[in-house]
């Protein structure tokens, strides 16, 4: 991120956690309605706060594209915006996404890969309203000075997480190195438990992210493959049952808005923004500097293009399609959903 059973296995897992959890957790739910949506016109975020804050949980994993999250986190945009949000971290994108499908999290921050399986094994309405970033380099294979190339790994013990997007991106390297995946040894971990587990010297290469791309070459490691070989593809989301927008949609077309705020200050004000980045993902503002060099954070603009129009689709659609093909491909999935039908894009248009 061996091969067939474990990635059908992993497959048919979240089905059963999402059906499942579905029933049994209802009591979890944070379901508090949203007020009206604002005035045509007004740009999201910008409406006058209602009276009472609307919660929203909100579940992510420690990644650098999350970056105007935090920001409008800690720069208080979204009480401004009239919203309560509590950031819950996870290890995993697709921990987030099975946490959101079973009603414990109002709000998702997760790969596109990952909502295509969950889609493509259950039956949910979860879609993605916004897209965040792509890593251009961000999501990485590390392997010691002696392995030079992806050709040579063969033979060789990597870690990584079976199934989630750091697996797609280790099978396009070897693909493009003319490997074939039975010729490694793959140990199945979290991204950083496999960045970790290569800085302690316990593996021969992993693929991870940052900060641990970044740690991984301070300590022995060198990159051999990364995201950039592959752009566009290992994109993050926002993702959100279509039911709780369509019940309301003005809290989370606010927290969009929140969002951006972020991401503007992270472009206008990098000085003052990656001291705070740098505290969610436990790194320095320098090496936040690093990581952000590897990634494509996208703004409200951004999206808008992204998604295009309802006549017109846009590249979002392109995107993931690609990573419901790999889904279908590694039988990660029972059925291959039509890409259009996870994206929505009426809060970002």
């Amino acid at each position: 991120m061996k091969r067939r059973t474990v990635l059908q296995e992993l497959g048919a897992a979240l089905a059963c956690l999402v059906l499942s959890a579905g029933c049994s957790n209802k009591e979890a739910a944070p379901d508090q309605a949203p007020s009206a949506a604002p005035a045509a016109g007004e740009r999201p975020g910008a409406a006058a706060p209602p009276a009472e804050p609307v919660k929203l949980t909100v579940g992510h994993d420690l990644w650098i594209g999350y970056s105007g999250v935090f920001l409008a986190n800690e720069l208080g945009y979204f009480k401004q915006a009239g919203l309560d949000v509590a950031l819950k971290p996870f290890s995993n994108p697709g921990d987030t996404l099975a946490a959101l499908a079973s009603n414990q999290l109002d709000v998702g921050l997760t790969t596109l890969q990952n909502l295509a399986v969950l889609n493509g094994n259950s039956e949910t309405d979860v879609v993605a309203i916004a897209l965040v970033d792509s890593s251009n380099g961000a999501d990485a294979v590390v392997a010691k000075e002696s392995i030079k190339t992806m050709a040579d790994l063969k033979g060789k013990t990597v870690a990584l997480t079976l199934g989630e997007v750091n697996h797609m991106l280790f099978l396009f390297g070897l693909e493009k190195s003319g490997v074939s995946p039975g010729d490694v040894k793959i140990t199945s971990m979290s991204a950083d438990d496999a960045g970790a587990a290569f800085v302690a010297g316990k593996v021969d290469a992993a693929v991870t992210w940052e900060p641990w791309i970044t740690k991984a070459t301070k300590n022995g490691g060198h990159v051999i493959f990364t995201s950039a070989s592959m752009p566009d593809t290992i994109t993050n989301s926002v993702a959100v049952h279509k039911a709780k927008i369509e019940a309301g949609g003005d809290a989370y077309k606010r927290l969009l808005g929140a969002i951006d705020r972020g991401v503007q200050t992270l472009r206008s004000e990098p000085d003052k923004a990656h001291p705070i980045i740098g505290k969610y993902l436990s790194a320095s503002p320098e090496d936040v500097k690093g990581m952000l060099a590897g990634d494509k954070i996208y703004d409200l603009a951004d999206n808008k293009r992204l998604f295009g129009t309802a006549e017109q689709a846009g590249p979002a659609v392109a995107s993931m399609k690609s990573v419901i093909d790999f889904a279908a491909q590694s039988k990660l999935v029972k059925k291959a959903p039509a890409p259009e039908s996870l994206l929505d894009g009426r809060l970002v248009r």
